[in-house]
């Protein structure tokens, strides 16, 4: 077993809050921009961990929110757990490409 820290470890106190505006969706992805020159699309998924990052909630609160409402739509249960380290994934890959800041 590595000792290596998960990204959510090493993330999940931070507040990240979204940067760039929606343009539209594509018809498969969400785009979003930085800048004219900065578009990005994103799929359903990263889209919606962006939409709720508004600086105020940490993701370990972004998680917790995500599993409250994936549970309370569908008959298939998710944990924590299984969450936790793919929506720290997202979080981080959006705040290397600036569409997240992390504070």
């Amino acid at each position: 077993m590595s000792q290596k820290e998960s990204v959510y470890e090493r993330i999940r106190e931070l507040k990240p809050s979204k940067a760039g505006n929606e343009l539209g969706f594509d018809g498969q992805n969400y785009l979003v921009a930085l800048s004219e020159n900065d578009v990005y699309a994103l799929a359903a998924g990263a889209y919606y961990v962006w939409s709720l990052c508004d600086g105020e909630k940490s993701v370990e609160q972004l998680v917790k929110d995500i599993v409250t409402e994936l549970n309370s739509i569908s008959e298939k249960k998710v944990s924590e757990d299984e969450l936790k380290e793919p929506i720290a994934s997202i979080v981080n890959q959006l705040a290397k490409v600036g569409l997240v800041t992390l504070k």
